[in-house]
């Protein structure tokens, strides 16, 4: 009996030692699995990412090539924008940048392309765009719109056009006025325009319309012009931003002064102004007599007191400070000032 009880306890060990075998065997068997899936992921991104690259590295040249392409065309749309508003004589408004030039897929390149078409135009052109100066609050509605705002703006975001020649080469021979319509209707719209800015400069900055009015009419301007009726022409000048007309009631009655715009600040400006005045006077570059007569013994000196006291009279009516020279001086004529013309 014990002989019989080993034989069938012998059949029955073995069968567990087989399980247990098994059972052991089967987490090695999936971890290798585990690995081997694990490894062929592995190559198979890493596979991926060489095509994804190679393709990459095809690719980069034409990319950039279109990039530039894109570039220089928007350069060059911008280059036509300018010299066709400054034609018209019309603002270069930064919305007709983004809209006309730029689009949607070029917005954030303004600052690369208007430094290449700037470049363009001073190298090709002889010109440049200079932005023109804020608007100037003068009523006491657009004062409190100003305080109201959190943030004010320190850029107008607009810009005209204007020679970028050196001051030796802006001379009547090689600056002529313009063809378009007419050499004459051109240079004689200059000197309108150039003549109502210095009234308004050399009163102090701003001019009441009476006053403009009796200056026009001394001239024989105060119904009609070369250029067209006087009162069209001054609604011309406020279209283009050489004036600016303001409207304020003043104790029930409405008062009208006009007052030096953008473009009129950049195109003429303290500048433009003391050398017409100069030229009028006598005290021009061209102007080396005497005003007097003759060339007496104390002839230059006596010439040296009369600059100075016209220098002095006309820094007065400008309304500045620094002391002007002659084709040296900058920045704008409606400061304060003692609101005389004694220029």
């Amino acid at each position: 009996m014990p002989v019989v009880r080993n034989r069938r306890r012998a059949p029955d060990e073995e069968g567990e030692a087989e399980m247990n075998s098994d059972a052991s065997s089967e987490p090695q068997q999936a971890a290798s699995q585990r690995s081997r899936q694990q490894q062929k992921r592995q190559r198979r991104q890493a596979s991926d990412s060489d095509s994804d690259a190679s393709a990459d590295g095809r690719s980069t040249p034409d990319t950039f090539t279109q990039l530039h392409r894109a570039t220089d065309v928007m350069v060059k749309k911008l280059v036509r924008l300018a010299l066709a508003s400054e034609y018209s004589r019309q603002v270069i408004r930064r919305t007709d940048i983004r809209d006309k030039v730029l689009g949607e897929h070029g917005a954030r390149q303004f600052k690369l392309v208007f430094e290449k078409a700037q470049t363009e135009l001073i190298e090709r052109f002889g010109m440049q765009m200079v932005e023109q100066p804020l608007r100037e609050k003068v009523s006491i509605s657009q004062r409190r719109a100003a305080q109201r705002t959190e943030r004010p703006s320190t850029t107008s975001k607009t810009w005209t056009v204007v020679t970028a020649l050196p001051p030796a080469y802006r001379t009547p021979t090689i600056l002529p006025p313009t063809r378009a319509p007419s050499s004459t209707t051109e240079s004689t719209y200059t000197a309108i325009y150039t003549f109502i800015i210095s009234t308004i400069l050399l009163s102090g900055g701003s001019i009441r319309e009476q006053k403009l009015d009796r200056l026009l009419r001394r001239v024989n301007a105060d119904n009609f012009t070369p250029i067209d009726r006087t009162d069209r022409l001054l609604a011309r000048l406020c279209k283009e931003g050489y004036i600016v007309r303001n409207r304020e009631m003043d104790g029930g009655e409405e008062v009208v002064e006009y007052l030096v715009g953008p473009r009129g600040k950049v195109e003429v400006g303290v500048l433009g102004v003391s050398g017409l005045a100069r030229e009028v006077y006598g005290f021009g570059e061209g102007g080396g007599s005497n005003v007097n007569g003759g060339e007496g013994v104390g002839a230059p000196a006596k010439r040296q007191e009369e600059v100075e006291a016209f220098e002095k009279r006309l820094k007065r009516s400008l309304g500045i400070t620094e002391p002007l020279h002659f084709g040296r001086e900058e920045g704008y004529g409606d400061g304060d000032g003692d609101g005389g013309s004694e220029a």
